[in-house]
C-alpha cells in the first residue's frame, strides 16, 4: 500500500510540475502573440513612409526636369551674351546677370547629378 501511495505522490508531483510548465508555456505564447500590435503599428508607419518617399520622388523628378530646362535656357542665354558682347566689342561680364548665370552653371550641374542618384 505504501508503494501505491509513493507512486500516487510521484504522479501528483509530476502532474503539478506539468501544469506549472503549461502555464509558463501559455504565458510565453500569449506574450509572443501580443506582438501583433507592433506589426500593425510598424506596418502603418511603413505605409506612411512609402507615401512620403513616393511624393518626394515625384517632386524630385519634376524639380530635376525644371532645373534641366532652366539650365538649357541659361546656357543659351550665355552663348547669346558672349556672341553679342564679342560683336559689340565689350566684355561679357558687363552684360547684366552674366556673372550670376555663369556661376549658377556649376551649382545646377551638381544638383542634377545629386538628383540622378535617386531617379
Amino acid at each position: 500500500m505504501s508503494n501505491l501511495k509513493n507512486i500516487g505522490n510521484k504522479l501528483f508531483k509530476e502532474t503539478t510540475e506539468l501544469k506549472s510548465h503549461d502555464v509558463e508555456l501559455a504565458d510565453d505564447i500569449q506574450r509572443l502573440l501580443s506582438y501583433t500590435k507592433g506589426i500593425d503599428i510598424f506596418g502603418k508607419n511603413i505605409d506612411i513612409s512609402v507615401k512620403l518617399v513616393d511624393d518626394a520622388l515625384r517632386s524630385l523628378k519634376v524639380d530635376s526636369g525644371d532645373l534641366k530646362s532652366d539650365l538649357n535656357r541659361v546656357e543659351k542665354g550665355l552663348e547669346l551674351a558672349e556672341t553679342m558682347s564679342k560683336d559689340l566689342g565689350i566684355n561679357p561680364n558687363q552684360v547684366p546677370n552674366y556673372k550670376e548665370a555663369k556661376n549658377s552653371l556649376g551649382y545646377a550641374s551638381k544638383q542634377i547629378n545629386k538628383a540622378k542618384k535617386y531617379l
